[in-house]
């Protein structure tokens, strides 16, 4: 079961489009899942997943990003942020949390995001992840040493150009490659899907494969500044299940090194639970894929495994209470954490200092 919904965002009052799919009545709901969608698409696109989650119990929402399908002042925005930035992506999702929370409550949170939402998610997650009881991370971009590069092209051309001007210099710098990767199958998209008709369709809709404006890219690049910055990260839930999935063939990921480098960073900063699992044969959109029910199998095999949800029968599994106890203690493992590291820092600084001395 469909409907829509519409959130003013508290960043600038823009009007967020959303839209949930609910479990048919008689199916017990089991789990509240939220979708963050990628770069120049829309939310309808995930209604197959999210149909199937639904079928499992699992309520599903997600709405349009700023600058996407009717989250937009007019056709002629979509691709432009209104200055939001990244952190104003960020923003609308956790008011869209909040929103679905009051909705749904009282069952266990799953947050997913895909390609640009793999990074609005973990920037989200930086300040929320006790809102969380797992993480999903699809089609996700790996670290881009050349991003202080486009931010300084980026912002000379809006300079001249303005912040609303579309780049196409930016997009060719960040996805050249990827298309140059299947230039034999003679479309700029190919590196998104192996499905020549899933390909055909992004090509020949309006609200999909539009170009960025320079103000778009400055908030995909404070994305994966954020994303992969270590500064900022709370880690008040180090248990959070966090599962990285990406296609095989999916140029987005660069290769497996940087692929295990994106899931060693969240490991680093003190997630203690995560998984990675790549898909020979698949691209980018891994949930648009011929074998997309692979994908959605797995995703639901790996939440009971987790106990997310419930069992096969849908019994659902108790969520995790969000104590003030709890959060208090999570906060206190982070600072005792972080104090002996400082500890361990000053010991090696000591020992040094006093190396110098002597010598």
């Amino acid at each position: 079961m469909q409907r829509g919904f519409t959130i003013q965002s508290k960043v600038d009052g823009l009007m967020l489009d959303g839209l949930v799919v609910e479990p048919e009545e008689g199916v017990q709901r089991t789990a509240l899942l939220q979708l963050s969608h990628g770069m120049s698409e829309y939310k309808e696109r995930y209604l197959p997943f999210m149909e199937f989650m639904a079928e499992h119990g699992v309520v599903c929402v997600i709405h349009d990003h700023r600058g996407h399908g009717k989250s937009v002042k007019s056709e002629q925005d979509l691709g432009f942020m209104y200055g939001a930035g990244g952190a104003g992506l960020v923003e609308d999702l956790f008011q869209v949390t909040v929103w679905a929370k009051k909705e749904y409550p009282d069952l266990p949170f799953i947050l997913m995001g895909h390609s640009m939402g793999s990074l609005v998610v973990r920037t989200y997650a930086k300040e929320h992840d006790r809102e969380l009881d797992a993480l999903i991370v699809c089609g996700s971009p790996s670290k881009n040493y050349l991003r202080p590069l486009g931010a300084a092209v980026g912002h000379a051309e809006a300079a001249v150009l303005g912040d609303e001007h579309r780049s196409n210099l930016l997009e060719a710098m960040s996805f050249g490659s990827f298309a140059a990767r299947f230039a034999d199958e003679k479309s700029r998209f190919a590196w998104c899907c192996s499905d020549p008709e899933v390909v055909r369709e992004y090509e020949e809709n309006p609200l999909c494969g539009f170009t960025f404006s320079d103000d778009a890219f400055f908030a995909l690049n404070d994305l994966l500044k954020e994303t992969y910055g270590f500064h900022g990260w709370h880690c008040t839930n180090r248990k959070l299940p966090v599962l990285f999935l990406s296609g095989g063939d999916d140029p987005c990921y660069v290769n497996v090194r940087r692929f295990k480098k994106s899931i060693d960073h969240m490991r680093l900063i003190g997630y203690r639970n995560v998984r990675g699992k790549l898909y020979p044969g698949m691209r980018h959109e891994i949930l648009n894929e011929k074998e997309k029910y692979r994908v959605y199998g797995d995703v639901w095999k790996w939440l009971k495994k987790e106990k997310v949800v419930g069992n096969v029968e849908g019994e659902a599994h108790p969520r995790r209470p969000r104590t003030a106890l709890w959060q208090g203690a999570a906060v206190f493992d982070h600072f005792l954490k972080k104090t002996l590291i400082s500890k361990k820092l000053m010991s090696v600084f000591f020992n040094v200092s006093k190396f110098l001395t002597i010598t």
